[in-house]
């Protein structure tokens, strides 16, 4: 009866633990396209919002807001802007000793907005929100004497465009048309070394509001479900790429502003294993002079931790070599979740500004550094002295 007990208990526990440890044996969208890989991944686009925690929803009359919300782009002097982003390495989890995730894409930015009347502006602009590549994947072959070394990467390059209608002083509507390319290269199967590439084109609307002015004011954006299929040599994925909302507000007295966002993303909608992301941006902003010195926190939630495994190569034609029975099919996936202080600079001149952020994420498993650079110029010699920041 004692020995009895003892199996039933030792059983229950091994139960449990198995419960604790996820596992996703079947991915719904390719490797590195997957969310939980976003920590390093998303490029942080706009230097203004980027220095001061990420925040901007809320802030009309910078074009560099227009990814969090198209309803900030005022009507404006012909005007073009154009933004480096800068990632450091970071060392991987699972795919080996020596291997990292890197960005060596530096251009993020380049734009053109430009005023069609007093109440409309519009604009195009080329941006890399998201970039990864696994650097590196390497399998030994013939008794460790040869090495096969394989570079998946995911880029996604969109080219959005962008029109705000502003009908009352505090009223602000805008929409972003992202068209978006995602690129997949060198796509990991196991038991195959055929290089695999695919591109993969999605159409995504983001329609904005923002209701206030610079001294005060609330905005909301969302970012539309799409659908996408995959469809890779050794594997389909039919998924969609989620729902995304960002809400804001702003208050701003004397030379200071203050901010903050929530933003949402719906990534359960890509698997039941996924939790949904969310973020929490602060920050503030002082302007000296022709100077702002902006400080901000963000913080992003993990979307999955546990274990993943890489797909196969299932077909006739799969390499069945003994060297692959070595080859582990499980990459463990640690909390992504971050804790980010971000720290900005802007100097303002006549016909534009010079602008500097750094962000670091400061707590959690992935120490991630971003660097963002950019140069806004007003092609004309109109100026609104509401928008800038000098007399």
């Amino acid at each position: 009866m004692r020995t009895t007990f003892i199996l039933v208990l030792l059983m229950l526990c091994a139960c449990l633990t198995a419960e604790t440890a996820d596992t996703l044996s079947v991915l719904n969208m390719p490797q590195l396209a997957n969310p939980f890989f976003d920590f390093f991944s998303r490029n942080y686009l706009g230097v203004e919002a980027a220095g001061r925690g990420y925040t901007g929803t809320s802030v009309p009359g910078s074009g560099q807001n227009l990814f969090l919300n198209p309803a900030g782009m005022m009507s404006d002097s012909l005007k073009a802007f154009v933004e480096v982003n800068i990632k450091p390495p970071v060392k991987t989890r699972g795919f080996g000793t020596n291997s990292n995730y890197s960005s060596p894409i530096p251009l993020a930015v380049f734009g053109l907005g430009f005023s069609l009347s007093h109440k409309i502006a519009a604009g195009i602009t080329y941006s890399n929100p998201k970039s990864i590549i696994l650097d590196d994947f390497s399998i030994e072959i013939n008794q460790g004497n040869d090495m096969v070394t394989r570079y998946p990467t995911y880029y996604m390059h969109q080219v959005s465009a962008s029109l705000a209608y502003h009908p009352l002083p505090k009223l602000h509507l805008g929409l972003n048309l992202h068209n978006q390319l995602h690129f997949l290269d060198d796509v990991l199967f196991l038991r195959s070394y055929e290089r695999i590439r695919d591109y993969k084109y999605a159409l995504r609307m983001q329609p904005g509001v923002i209701y206030g002015d610079q001294q005060w004011g609330a905005g909301l954006s969302a970012t539309l479900p799409t659908p996408v299929k995959w469809e890779l040599k050794y594997a389909d994925y039919d998924t969609e790429l989620p729902l995304e909302v960002s809400a804001g507000v702003h208050y701003a007295f004397d030379v200071y502003r203050l901010a903050g966002d929530v933003r949402y993303r719906q990534d359960s909608k890509i698997s039941d294993q996924f939790e949904d992301h969310i973020s929490l941006h602060l920050g503030g902003e002082r302007r000296f002079a022709n100077n702002v010195y902006r400080l901000g926190y963000f913080y992003s939630s993990d979307v999955y931790s546990g274990i993943v495994k890489i797909p196969l190569n299932t077909t006739a034609h799969a390499d069945t070599s003994l060297f692959w029975d070595d080859v582990s099919q499980e990459v463990p996936i640690q909390d992504t979740s971050q804790h980010f202080l971000s720290i900005g600079f802007s100097h303002l001149f006549r016909d534009g500004s010079v602008n500097l952020s750094a962000m670091h994420s400061f707590i959690g498993e992935y120490k991630q550094t971003q660097v963002n650079l950019s140069l806004s110029l007003y092609l004309s010699s109109f100026k609104r002295k509401d928008f800038l920041y000098y007399e």
